[in-house]
């Protein structure tokens, strides 16, 4: 077992729905905007407007500068805080798709240089050239898509990989098509709003901005109109039954994720109408970027649930979310940890996971209790809760103090009770350790509920 980075202020996995929805973002912005110029391209080619390249060029030059840049960022920070925050479910992608992450950075190279090139070859080359290379760019763009939606989905829907341990049963998961056709069409939605941004910089009289506007307006609710329905008809079908009954559990996908993704296809659907309706209004850079920022909201919901419909795993039926493997998996050669860590304890086998105020002179073996528990609970609970005050902000994420002091569970003998009990719920799996383990789990909890609640706890 690694290091567990318990997060920054907020809990370690929140921090990476952050970095990972600013990514998809970009992203996403970057594939279907370069389909959607390539298209303006051959428009200018073909019926003579070479007025559009004015738009095509303000567009390029956004790509190059923000998207590019910013979404290769933030792609590097998913890797450094994904592996910081759950080092082993990382580790299974590399080890199941090396090869894959592989051809994924062969696209995205193509990806870096490719709107460097298409950029600066601008009047540079022959018409029919440069559209060509935009061409190019694009299918690298949607290669690195593809990619990365497998990888995805496997942890979510890993089918048949589950039997056979083979790295494209795992890739070609059940949700594999329905994410890919769903997504390429929704970022055409994104890049409707995007296009609307550039346009908006260009002259209020330039026939470009009045040709892309509604052109982008067309677009993008066709985009939206057929990913919302693949989402509703064909992807949501697709999910496994454990993935499909906590979409209507509270506790897991709480009413303000659907609402924040309600407010995104709402708000996106009403700027790109009034884009094809009244193009001069919608072509004002303040209702593109309140636009894209609701559809941020949206994305951010979108992305929460289907990572909150996971739980209590990483890898839905193979690893927990706390890094303990669940089941025995003939393929590989790997077994149920969990059975053994229960006999013999997770402090013994999990070096890692004790903190070095554990090693304190103290009770059962030289272990502080109180910091031998902390380890257990930032091992166990950390990927979901915030668990300390290092990671709290007014109160914290799902800060576990605030949640058993709400529950009336000031003292270690209710907090072990309902340790317990944990195991009934679908959507977190049971304490795992020994009975004594459990005991310094709930030391250290009453000491967390009292030091966030003192009054509480001295009227008692």
């Amino acid at each position: 077992m690694y290091p567990v980075w318990e997060g920054l202020i907020f809990h370690s996995a929140f921090i990476v729905a952050l970095v990972a929805v600013a990514h998809v973002l970009f992203s996403h912005v970057t594939v279907a905007a370069t389909w959607f110029n390539w298209w303006v391209e051959r428009k200018a080619l073909a019926e003579g407007k070479p007025y559009l390249y004015d738009y095509l060029k303000a567009s390029a030059l956004r790509l190059l500068m923000f998207a590019y840049t910013l979404g290769a960022m933030f792609g590097v920070g998913i890797w450094f805080s994904v592996t910081a925050s759950n080092p082993r479910g990382i580790s299974t992608l590399i080890h199941n798709f090396v090869f894959y992450w592989a051809a994924e950075w062969f696209w995205f190279i193509i990806d870096v240089f490719g709107i460097a090139v298409y950029y600066y070859t601008f009047g540079r080359v022959n018409p029919k050239t440069h559209a060509r290379i935009g061409l190019i760019l694009a299918l690298a763009a949607t290669g690195t898509l593809a990619i990365i939606v497998g990888i995805l989905g496997f942890k979510l829907s890993p089918g048949h990989w589950l039997q056979t341990g083979l790295s494209l049963d795992g890739f070609y998961n059940p949700t594999f098509w329905p994410m890919l056709f769903a997504r390429f069409a929704l970022m055409f939605a994104l890049t409707a709003l995007y296009a609307l941004l550039v346009a908006a910089g260009l002259p209020k009289d330039h026939p470009a901005r009045a040709e892309v506007v509604p052109l982008a307006g067309r677009v993008g609710l066709v985009g939206l109109a057929v990913g919302v329905a693949l989402v509703l008809l064909w992807y949501v079908p697709s999910l496994p039954e454990h993935a499909r009954v906590l979409l209507g559990v509270p506790q897991v996908v709480q009413k303000v994720f659907y609402v924040k993704m309600a407010l995104g296809v709402v708000a996106t659907a009403l700027v790109l109408a009034l884009a094809l309706l009244k193009p001069n209004l919608a072509a004002r850079a303040g209702a593109a970027y309140l636009a894209l920022f609701l559809a941020f909201l949206g994305l951010f919901g979108a992305e929460r649930t289907r990572e909150a419909i996971r739980k209590p795993d990483v890898v839905l039926g193979y690893m927990a979310s706390n890094q303990i493997i669940r089941v025995d998996f003939a393929p590989r050669g790997v077994k149920a940890e969990e059975g053994r860590l229960n006999q013999e304890g997770i402090l013994k086998h999990l070096p890692f996971a004790v903190a070095p105020g554990a090693k304190a002179a103290g009770p059962a073996g030289g272990l502080d209790p109180v910091e031998a528990g902390r380890a257990l609970v930032t091992l166990q609970c950390s990927s979901c809760h915030t668990v300390s005050r290092n990671t709290a902000l007014l109160g914290g994420m799902r800060n576990l103090a605030a949640m058993f002091h709400r529950r009336g569970m000031t003292e270690a003998p209710q907090i072990r009770v309902y340790l317990e009990a944990i195991g009934g719920f679908p959507y977190m799996h049971p304490v795992v350790g020994t009975p004594e383990e459990r005991d310094y789990m709930a030391q250290y909890l009453e000491r967390l509920v009292k030091e966030f609640f003192p009054q509480a706890s001295a009227g008692r």
